[in-house]
């Protein structure tokens, strides 16, 4: 199967997606992944890359799905991916961890390093330091300094 880039990407946000799996083997790792891979190529985004950050015990349990209802787990393997996709892929990728059992769970947010670009936010964080540094009384400046005599 094809995937082709039908759209603009420059018009696209970059987002980091943070999915959590149960301890699986090699191949349930690779199925799993595919899973969420596909989401983004079919609604026409890019995948730049999936890295690993290993299998971890979790700080508290986490409910997990299984054929009977669902499990406590406090073990599992997180993996991040980068992708450039559409916004309302985000909540096909959240449906895609409900109903998923090997998925523990899967947090989306923007990218780091294109947060800021595209929600003004590092604008609103100089705007508010610049007030802060222009009202700041310098003591080393030489309007302060007093010759005495």
């Amino acid at each position: 199967q094809h995937y082709y880039i039908t759209n603009n990407l420059s018009s696209m946000p970059r987002y980091e997606v943070v999915i959590a799996s149960k301890v699986l083997n090699k191949s349930g790792y690779k199925d799993l992944l595919r899973k969420f891979c596909e989401v983004v190529w079919n609604e026409g985004g890019v995948v730049r890359g999936v890295s690993t950050l290993g299998t971890r015990q979790f700080p508290h349990y986490q409910e997990a799905k299984t054929e009977s209802g669902s499990e406590k787990v406090w073990k599992g393997t997180l993996f991040t991916m980068d992708a450039v996709m559409k916004e309302n892929t985000i909540s096909k990728l959240s449906e895609l961890a409900e109903v998923e059992s090997d998925a523990i769970f899967s947090k989306i947010a923007p990218n780091p390093t294109t947060f800021p670009l595209w929600c003004g936010h590092r604008e609103k964080q100089n705007a508010k330091y610049a007030y802060f540094t222009d009202n700041i009384r310098n003591f080393d400046g030489e309007e302060h300094i007093s010759e005495e005599s």
